[in-house]
């Protein structure tokens, strides 16, 4: 497991117009203590409460704050992943403002989120490596109300990322499977090729290049096209027997995956200690990715 970040540099940072506001009361100070003057103890006074109310604001505007991160079902190794991510204000009485979520050296500014409701920007990270890794050490800062202080503080929320082998091309003995050129037949087996077999709603995982975008206007709600695919014989893929190291090796059945069953091909797996039967789904694809990244 690698942790990405190690949280908030610190509780809180002063500022340049921090510290020549701290200078300046020093100095009213120190000219109210020497003259005696009611008026200048007044100005003293003010600006201290200034600074008080600063640091109030400043540290409620980040109590009772939510960060949730959704990540695609499919991320690889060295590709961008877009991410969003979702502010939740759970106070009743306060507006969040000038909020930033930092999350793996990238920095997501939310300039205003009601009392009670939520914001949503996105951002993309790159994962190095593949395997398991824990998105934690995110953290939330703010310089409201006025920009003398920048206030940080950590979050509790984390979440479990497996990320896939890169995709490398590859040739293999599977490429002839790839195009299909053995003996093509049209059959009602769901794909990506060919003519449209039927509309359905969205489920999870479906490619967005599939959304039918004229029912989607019509009805209001995500519809797919299913396709009538090119027939094309089972294929198992056999990492161990692939050419190149363990990584080149994971990177081209990866590829392999994503490739063949782009074009509707049955695709299963075979490790040492594990079996795929060849099928079609998302949810069937996304396992065999799953079990390549975990490979050791």
């Amino acid at each position: 497991m690698k942790k990405k970040k190690q949280g908030a540099p610190s509780v809180i940072r002063i500022k340049k117009a921090g510290w020549i506001y701290i200078a300046l009361c020093i100095f009213m100070g120190v000219g109210a203590v020497n003259t005696a003057n009611n008026l200048v103890y007044i100005i003293v006074a003010l600006m201290l409460g200034f600074m008080a109310v600063s640091g109030f604001f400043g540290v409620a505007d980040m109590n009772r704050l939510r960060v949730e991160v959704g990540l695609p079902d499919e991320i690889y190794a060295g590709r961008v992943c877009p991410v969003s991510v979702r502010l939740v204000n759970e106070r009743r009485f306060l507006p969040a403002f000038l909020i930033r979520v930092h999350i793996q050296d990238r920095e997501i500014f939310f300039p205003f989120t009601d009392t009670g409701g939520q914001s949503v920007k996105f951002a993309e990270i790159i994962f190095p490596a593949r395997g398991r890794h824990i998105l934690s050490g995110m953290y939330v800062s703010t310089v409201f109300p006025f920009n003398f202080f920048t206030r940080y503080k950590d979050l509790t929320d984390s979440a479990d990322v497996v990320v896939f082998p890169s995709l490398l091309p590859c040739i293999s003995t599977y490429s002839g499977s790839k195009s299909g050129g053995q003996g093509e037949n049209a059959t009602d087996r769901k794909g990506f090729e060919s003519e449209l077999m039927s509309i359905r709603s969205y489920t999870a995982g479906d490619s967005m290049r599939m959304i039918h975008w004229k029912a989607t206007a019509r009805t209001g709600s995500l519809k797919v096209k299913e396709m009538m695919s090119l027939g094309a014989e089972p294929v198992i893929i056999e990492p161990e027997k692939l050419n190149g190291g363990t990584e080149q090796r994971l990177s081209c059945a990866a590829w392999l995956i994503s490739s063949l069953m782009d074009k509707g091909a049955p695709v299963g797996l075979k490790t040492k200690e594990k079996f795929f039967p060849p099928d079609v789904t998302p949810a069937h694809r996304l396992e065999m990715l799953r079990e390549l990244a975990l490979y050791d």
